[in-house]
C-alpha cells in the first residue's frame, strides 16, 4: 500500500495553523475555495507552504527527536533567508500528535517541494493567491 493511500484522508482532515504574533490564521486543504492574499506586517503573502520536519514519512518519533528535526528545519530556513511563521499541524484524530511546522511565505512550489523532500516528508501543503490550498505529494 502506498503512503498516499494510508495518509491522505488524515492529511486532508488536518487544520494548518499559522501563528502570527498573538493571533493565528487557520487553513484547511480545500479543492474549491480560492484564497485571497493575506497581509502580515507590510508584506502580502502571495504563495506559501506549510512544511514540518517532524515524524518524517509519517513514522512517529519521540518529542526530543521531533524537536531536533524542527530545529534543523528552522536553521535551514534561516540559512536560505526564507520568510516564515511558526505553524501547527493539528489533526482531527486524537491518535496523532500536533506537529510543529513552518509557514514558509512567498516561496515557489519548486522550492517548497525541495524543502519537503530534504526533510523526508510525504507531502506538503501549498497555496498561491486565487488558487485553492493543495496537498502536494512528494513520494
Amino acid at each position: 500500500m502506498y503512503a498516499k493511500d494510508l495518509y491522505e484522508a488524515s492529511y486532508l482532515k488536518t487544520n494548518y495553523r499559522a501563528l502570527v504574533g498573538r493571533n493565528y490564521i487557520d487553513f484547511r486543504i480545500d479543492k474549491v475555495k480560492r484564497h485571497q492574499p493575506w497581509s502580515i506586517t507590510n508584506d502580502y503573502v502571495q504563495e506559501w507552504t506549510f512544511v514540518s520536519a517532524e515524524n518524517p514519512r509519517s513514522v512517529r518519533l519521540t518529542e526530543r527527536e521531533n524537536a531536533l528535526k524542527s530545529t534543523m528545519l528552522l536553521r535551514y530556513l534561516h540559512r536560505r533567508k526564507l520568510g516564515y511563521f511558526f505553524g501547527l499541524g493539528i489533526p482531527d484524530a486524537e491518535t496523532w500528535p500536533v506537529e510543529l511546522g513552518f509557514f514558509v511565505i512567498n516561496v515557489s512550489l519548486l522550492e517548497a517541494k525541495s524543502i519537503g523532500r530534504k526533510f523526508h516528508q510525504n507531502a506538503i501543503v501549498f497555496s498561491k493567491v486565487l488558487k485553492p490550498i493543495e496537498l502536494i505529494w512528494l513520494i
